[in-house]
């Protein structure tokens, strides 16, 4: 019985021992993973640290990029304006031009129509 006994304690003992170097093994690998994120955390911070005047020179960069952009903006809206403007002018003129010029027209028409059929009189009396 007592062997027994003395055969479970080293049992025990042996997995107690296993399990130890396993959370030894775990100890270490954690703590290498602490220091590799530090070292990022440092990095991370040393270059905000360099990159802050740069971020406050882009956003002011933005800034006037955004004023310069809403100035194009109205400026587009009123040459859009002059161009509408101007088309409806051209559209108005050449309209006027066709209707003065078809008026012209159907009164040269009929002038021509009547000298042409004189001159067809004239040529059908000499034959």
């Amino acid at each position: 019985m007592i062997w027994i006994a003395i055969a479970i304690q080293l049992l025990l003992s042996a997995f107690l021992l296993w399990a130890t170097w396993q959370v030894w093994l775990l100890r270490k690998s954690l703590a290498e993973t602490v220091q590799t994120v530090d070292g990022w955390t440092e990095a991370c911070h040393n270059g905000l640290q360099v990159s802050n005047p740069s971020l406050k020179l882009a956003r002011s960069g933005i800034g006037s990029a955004r004023k310069q952009y809403q100035i194009l903006q109205t400026q587009l809206a009123k040459f859009q304006n002059l161009l509408s403007v101007l088309v409806r002018g051209v559209s108005f003129v050449r309209n006027r031009w066709q209707k003065s010029r078809k008026g012209s027209l159907k009164g040269g028409a009929d002038s021509l129509n009547y000298k042409s059929s004189r001159i067809k009189q004239n040529v059908k009396r000499r034959r």
